[in-house]
Order: C-alpha cells, then sequence, then structure tokens
C-alpha cells in the first residue's frame, strides 16, 4: 500500500480552514431557520407566535452548549440590539 506523508498544517491554514467550516455551517444553519420560518408563515402562524419559537428554540440549542451565564448575555445582547432596531425604524 502506497502511504502519502501526513501534511502538516500551519496555523495560518488552520485558521483559515476553520473559517471556511464555519462560514459554510453558518450559511446551512441560516438556510435552515428560514425554510422553518417560511413553513410557518405558509401555515398563517402568527408572527409573534414564530418570533416566540425561534427564541424558545434559542434558548435550547444555547443551554446545549453553554453555560447559563453564556446564555443569558448572549440574550441579553440580541435583547438590545433589537432594541436598537426597534428605536431606529
Amino acid at each position: 500500500m502506497n502511504r502519502r506523508p501526513k501534511r502538516e498544517l500551519s496555523a495560518q491554514q488552520a485558521e483559515e480552514l476553520i473559517e471556511e467550516v464555519t462560514a459554510s455551517d453558518r450559511q446551512q444553519a441560516r438556510q435552515a431557520v428560514a425554510d422553518g420560518v417560511q413553513y410557518a408563515q405558509r401555515q398563517w402562524i402568527a408572527a409573534p407566535l414564530i418570533a416566540e419559537a425561534l427564541a424558545l428554540e434559542l434558548i435550547r440549542v444555547m443551554q446545549s452548549s453553554a453555560s447559563g451565564v453564556e446564555v443569558a448575555t448572549y440574550l441579553r445582547a440580541l435583547a438590545q440590539e433589537l432594541e436598537t432596531q426597534t428605536a431606529v425604524h
């Protein structure tokens, strides 16, 4: 069997590869959520109920991958961003 030598990645190459994978995963996640929202809208579910469901799912996902403090910090930042956008519009 012909074995190829392992290629070592530089720190920069590894970081660039991680960024590419993260960007791809982010796009796939956003598309999946957008598809779900569109599905709910086609079912004539009221926008506030869709937003509530999204918030509850966000909390569930965050709790499975972060500590309570991190979840609370993230949600506060999200709320602040929403308040800022509401004030502008």
